[in-house]
């Protein structure tokens, strides 16, 4: 199957378009993105952009890169000469007229898939010229993916459809008010029973348990220090209901080693987060809570399961472990038969995002916690933040509760308090 799939892998049609980026390691991945799925870079850089990083940004990946990319000098131009080729274009952008990417046809023709800059987003004049516009559904706390994430997940469903021809499945819609409440509403009980906490911490914590999904856990596994933000924010946007970090190799409390992951405490997973010293100790964990393992393998020359053949989505409690297997029988999910590995951060959000398709492809609401689920949720980021912040009190009913009483978390306060002796 490897084989066949590379030898059709490169024979998409399929153009990425991005308006002024910035981010030179953004752009890095997003270039790698591009080649994994056969798709061409075509990169619009205005004669003078608003963000004086755009044209740095494109001056280091000029230097820095082998892949071929093209670079048109406006977007009036790059849509007139995208319509010339025949190529449809389909702008990224969140409003009313936005389609699902799921709902979304890509199985012919060729396409142009349109990115705006990260801070700035695509432009009015793209968004107008476009002839489609999509949107990546999500089921957590934020909206959005940096670019390079972004393409990745978008690049995945087109060669889901294209390369392994899977059809378009619907994304389903609330249809009932009592399922707009169960997503989006406080259960009631919920709100009685948290009454006496501070009620601005409380309704963060409740939203926070609202936008969880049941049973999806992920674990980083000595994670890349300047990718760890990335990954978190692709947990917090498909609605990861924990986040395990495992120090092994990296000493855990080496603030130079960890900067980027305890600089991710403003992230809404890091209430909702543990800390292991030995992938043992975290797999035993999760083992007696009944999850089901899985390896996160972007090296393509490991022999893994196709994620879009897995229905590891349907399973009650997954566990996607990104780093060493703890044990070496666990399913492996991967992408083979290309050339070369996404990064890690630009994986995992593909990981999540067809996992979360495949838990929606029923009912939307199923996997969303329950009120008692939320309020043991809320307990539970109350108690790590207590923790995390001593002069905070826990409020009534938190006392001894397992966050709190966690030897994680009295380790993880000594650092945070000596990164705060040393002016972090």
């Amino acid at each position: 199957m490897c084989a066949v799939a590379e030898s059709r892998w490169f024979q998409q049609d399929v153009i990425v378009v991005v308006e002024n980026p910035s981010d030179q390691p953004n752009l890095e991945r997003l270039q790698l993105a591009c080649h994994v799925f056969g798709a061409e870079l075509l990169l619009v850089q205005d004669a003078k952009p608003q963000d004086p990083r755009c044209r740095k940004s494109l001056d280091l990946l000029k230097e820095g890169y082998d892949s071929k990319f093209r670079i048109s000098n406006s977007t009036t131009n790059c849509m007139k000469e995208l319509r010339k080729e025949g190529t449809r274009s389909l702008a990224t952008a969140l409003d009313e007229h936005s389609v699902s990417i799921y709902d979304t046809c890509f199985d012919c023709g060729k396409i142009a898939l349109w990115f705006g800059q990260e801070k700035h987003g695509l432009t009015d004049e793209a968004i107008a010229a476009a002839h489609e516009r999509i949107f990546i559904p999500m089921a957590g706390m934020v909206q959005s993916l940096n670019v390079a994430a972004s393409a990745a997940v978008i690049l995945a469903e087109v060669a889901r459809q294209r390369v392994f021809n899977f059809p378009v499945q619907k994304w389903p819609a609330d249809k009932s008010e009592a399922t707009k409440e169960s997503t989006g509403g406080y259960a009631q009980d919920v709100v009685d029973k948290t009454n006496h906490l501070e009620s601005a911490r409380t309704e963060k914590f409740m939203a926070i348990a609202r936008k969880r999904q049941r049973g999806l856990v992920v674990v980083l596994h000595d994670p890349d220090r300047l990718d760890a933000g990335a990954m978190l924010r692709a947990c917090d946007a498909f609605g990861v209901a924990e986040v395990h970090f495992v120090f092994e190799a990296t000493k855990a409390f080496d603030p130079l080693a960890n900067r980027q992951v305890m600089k991710s405490e403003g992230s809404n997973l890091w209430v909702c987060s543990r800390v292991f010293h030995k992938a043992g100790d975290c797999f035993e964990h999760l083992t007696q809570r009944g999850f089901t393992h899985a390896l996160l393998s972007p090296d393509p020359q490991q022999p893994s399961e196709m994620v879009f053949e897995s229905r590891l989505g349907l399973e009650p409690q997954v566990a996607l472990w990104l780093g060493r297997p703890p044990a070496p029988s666990m399913t492996r999910l991967g992408l083979p038969g290309v050339g070369k590995a996404l990064a890690a951060s630009n994986f995992v959000a593909l990981v999540l995002a067809e996992l979360v398709r495949q838990r929606n492809s029923g009912s939307a609401t199923c996997w969303r916690l329950t009120p008692d689920e939320q309020l043991s949720y809320l307990k539970w980021c109350t108690a790590v933040h207590a923790k995390r912040h001593p002069s905070v009190s826990q409020g009534e009913g938190f006392e001894g509760f397992e966050g709190a009483m966690s030897p994680e978390y009295e380790r993880l306060g000594r650092l945070r308090a000596e990164l705060a002796r040393q002016g972090w």
